[in-house]
């Protein structure tokens, strides 16, 4: 379990193991914010049996990277998902975007795919980040893929299972191993110091209206994200689902031509007092 000082610490002072507090001027706790985190880590799994009969975040990991059984279940297999049921509530499927229940269509896989440096990745090592642990020194964590190849275009989502709205505060994010060599190898199309590589979220309501849209820049003048760096969704407010694509600037006939991942951990989630 990721081990958190300052939560330990508002735990024992407030009575609640994810509530942050201040000092009043009369020496007393207020209470502020009520919060939980989805960190993948098997220590942390409340969901109950999964679709694949597993208890934990990690039976959600797929042996192979790419061309798995889990992620690649074939059109009659059941399409990936998971739920941080009796937690934060997110939950995520994948959104099926070629119609075949593949990942190559987009969505947001479980991942422990540590340690693989940018110039041996490919997009057979899809999942892995070239940092040795997840956020915080954890074991697991998500990694996105997909872009928005038209205006209306299914693309991967995070959403409340119980169909409340809350206000999803931040996620850590980073780049993955592939994505780095392809806008850093010797010869790529992307163009260091003129292209770009972003997240684009928009969050949405009870009523599928958008309440508001935040992006984060994987690669940007010649800089390119390769920590866990926060990405806050706090301006989106109270949303029942938030959508994710990556978009760039290199592109060519078809669409995006650099790999459309990024992994994340950690997503806040503040609830209602």
């Amino acid at each position: 379990m990721k081990k958190y000082l300052s939560i330990a610490f508002a735990a024992l002072v407030c009575g609640m193991a994810v509530t942050s507090c201040n000092v009043a001027d009369d020496g007393f706790f207020i209470t502020q914010t009520n919060y939980r985190l989805l960190t993948f880590e098997d220590d942390d799994w409340t969901g109950g049996t999964n679709y694949l009969g597993g208890s934990s975040w990690s039976s959600l990991i797929d042996d192979s990277q790419y061309g798995g059984s889990i992620l690649y279940p074939g059109e009659e297999g059941t399409i990936y998902q998971w739920n941080d049921d009796k937690n934060t509530y997110l939950a995520h499927m994948l959104p099926n975007g070629y119609g075949d229940n593949a990942y190559w269509g987009g969505g947001h896989a479980v991942s422990n795919y540590t340690g693989v440096a940018e110039s041996e990745a490919t997009y057979e090592l899809q999942l892995a980040i070239p940092l040795a642990t997840g956020h915080n020194g954890s074991r697991n964590f998500c990694v996105h893929n997909g872009y928005k190849s038209y205006e209306g275009a299914i693309v991967p989502a995070l959403y409340f299972s119980d169909k409340k709205a809350r206000i999803i505060d931040h996620m850590y994010v980073t780049n993955t191993s592939y994505t780095l060599n392809e806008m850093r190898k010797s010869g790529t199309p992307f163009k260091n110091g003129e292209d770009w590589l972003k997240i684009v979220a928009t969050g949405y309501n009870a009523n599928n209206l958008p309440t508001g849209t935040v992006e984060f820049y994987l690669a940007k003048d010649g800089k390119f994200v390769t920590d866990w760096t926060k990405f806050s969704l706090s301006t989106l407010g109270a949303v029942v689902k938030v959508e994710f694509y990556v978009d760039g600037s290199c592109t060519n006939e078809f669409g995006l031509v650099t790999p459309a991942y990024f992994a994340y951990d950690d997503v806040q989630v503040i609830e209602d007092l």
